[in-house]
């Protein structure tokens, strides 16, 4: 079985929260949502009954905010982050210009965790997936953990308005690690296969939950 581990300086190792598992933290609005519901009388399940939805939101690892901090957009659009100990740092305008996400100010998470894999696996790292706690979209990476040993600080776009602040809980998922073994691929394209879609259309029509049933397999993460 293949091992990830998290390493931080040896003072912050009591005083942080430590990585942990994403399907040790499914957040509050999920768990409070209905299994099923019905529209015009027709049955259906909802995001909770939905295995790819779950699969990703629980894939990998959470790495938490390290502390409190009082996050501040000012009127004029600048950032601040305030408490104990500021783990936020900035970008230059400049180095995001031309992108989409161009006009939202770009923060960068200070990560305080190195990630290290085994040699033949990279991570992507990314925003917590469909997750929506924090006013930030991350901008994702895949990086060489099997080799690259440093922090990995992860820049993230501000989806805060002038004149709002947002308290940001110790603990909050920032970033979520999910570990991919590296390999090659070749890719292709073909006609659909009727008989083979068919058979499956027909198990849809006999069970909604027929994905669960018959195709997903649980990835344990620990």
């Amino acid at each position: 079985m293949p091992r990830i581990e998290f390493h931080a300086l040896g003072p912050g190792l009591a005083k942080i929260p430590h990585p942990y598992p994403a399907s040790r933290h499914i957040p509050d609005w999920l768990k409070d949502m209905p299994p099923d519901y019905q529209h015009d009388g027709i049955p259906g399940g909802t995001l909770k009954r939905c295995p790819p939805f779950l699969a990703a939101m629980t894939a990998g690892y959470i790495i938490p905010a390290p502390f409190d901090a009082r996050l501040i957009m000012s009127e004029h659009g600048e950032f601040s982050a305030r408490g104990t100990v500021n783990f936020f740092s900035t970008h230059f305008p400049a180095q995001v210009q031309g992108a989409p996400f161009g006009a939202a100010r770009v923060v960068k998470f200070e990560n305080p965790w190195i990630i290290v894999t085994p040699a033949d696996y990279v991570c992507l790292i990314t925003a917590p997936v469909n997750r929506f706690e924090i006013p930030f979209t991350a901008l994702s990476g895949i990086v060489e953990t099997g080799s690259y040993y440093r922090e990995v600080h992860l820049p993230m776009a501000c989806a805060m308005q002038p004149g709002q602040t947002f308290h940001l809980q110790r603990g909050a998922p920032m970033i979520q690690v999910i570990p991919i073994r590296r390999e090659e691929w070749e890719s292709g394209v073909g006609a659909i296969d009727d008989g083979r879609r068919a058979e499956q259309q027909a198990m849809l029509e006999t069970s909604p939950h027929f994905y669960k049933d018959n195709f997903w397999q649980k990835v344990t993460f620990s």
